[in-house]
């Protein structure tokens, strides 16, 4: 079978599995890209695929440079084209196009694990003060809030529903990854933005909460460019959507509000290993604001000073 028959066959099973247009988009473009690169080796069909490919296809990446900068792919990018191809293999296999199993000796990069700066207390104060008072503003400071303090995605936020808001019971009804449906608690402040635009939230025919300039829903790349402006008004340079995630899970263990297996289910992990970062995370936080300002240098200088 040629690869492009069996890439479209993938595809088709994608989309009778009901994943998302994103995941959909996401595998037609490393895909492809991998395709692209075996038709310079000359590979056109599906068994002529072998590991010593794969593996050239990994070094390939490895010393490839981003399309806008001039470094190289991160080892977490690396990781996450070779992560797509595997799961295109598996099905190759699973489907008997190839013969060998050879998903199964992909070895994926180690991805690095850069330390989270999440933002402290003053700079959220800052961020949720911006704010005016017309509609857009009402709109956006209850996104923000919904982000900081529930620790939603961008796609969760645009995909609310307004009939998802239970202000009464203090929750909120939430459609994650993999069409998974979740239920999220949501605090007073949060209640009281929703509240708010929804008072003056202009009539539309949409069931959304959230409506753009031309009362049609919001989109996920919506959100992101509004968060992309306020980065530069506030000057947190570091600011991002998934930031007000990390911050949000961060800090429900820093203050307590449950264990790491309540914010698992919050936060719609499938595997709660992921969830578990976080507990180092808040950890290091922890410590910082736990302890004593001086160090052990600063307390030695007072000693020596008294002798």
């Amino acid at each position: 079978m040629k690869l492009t028959e069996a890439f479209d066959t993938f595809i088709l099973e994608q989309q009778l599995r009901g994943n998302t247009e994103k995941t959909i988009r996401g595998y037609k473009g490393f895909i492809s890209q991998f395709m692209t690169w075996l038709e310079t080796c000359n590979i056109y069909e599906v068994s002529a695929l072998t590991l010593k490919h794969i593996q050239g296809y990994q070094l390939h990446l490895s010393t490839r440079r981003c399309d806008n900068k001039n470094q190289k792919l991160t080892r977490r990018t690396v990781r996450t084209y070779m992560r797509h191809i595997r799961i295109f293999l598996a099905f190759c296999f699973e489907e008997s196009f190839i013969n060998e199993p050879i998903h199964q000796k992909i070895k994926l990069p180690k991805a690095e694990k850069p330390t989270i700066e999440i933002i402290n207390n003053s700079e959220a104060d800052y961020l949720l003060s911006v704010f005016g008072d017309d509609i857009l503003a009402h709109r956006n400071r209850a996104i923000i809030y919904l982000m900081l303090d529930c620790g939603l995605r961008l796609s969760e936020v645009a995909g609310i529903k307004t009939n998802d808001i239970n202000i009464t019971n203090g929750y909120i009804k939430v459609m994650g990854k993999g069409r998974k449906g979740r239920i999220v608690p949501i605090g007073k402040k949060v209640c009281e933005a929703i509240h708010a635009y929804k008072y003056i939230r202009p009539h539309s025919f949409s069931d959304n909460i959230f409506l753009s300039v031309h009362e049609t829903p919001i989109t996920a790349n919506g959100i992101a460019q509004m968060i992309n402006r306020l980065k530069k008004q506030t000057g947190i340079h570091r600011l991002h959507a998934h930031l007000l995630r990390h911050t949000f899970a961060t800090n429900f263990l820093i203050y307590n509000l449950g264990d790491v297996y309540e914010l698992s289910r919050i936060l719609g992990h499938s595997d709660i290993r992921i969830t578990e970062g976080y507990v180092q995370l808040a950890s290091y936080y922890t410590i910082l604001q736990n302890r004593n300002r001086q160090t052990y240098l600063d307390m030695k200088e007072t000693k020596d000073s008294r002798n």
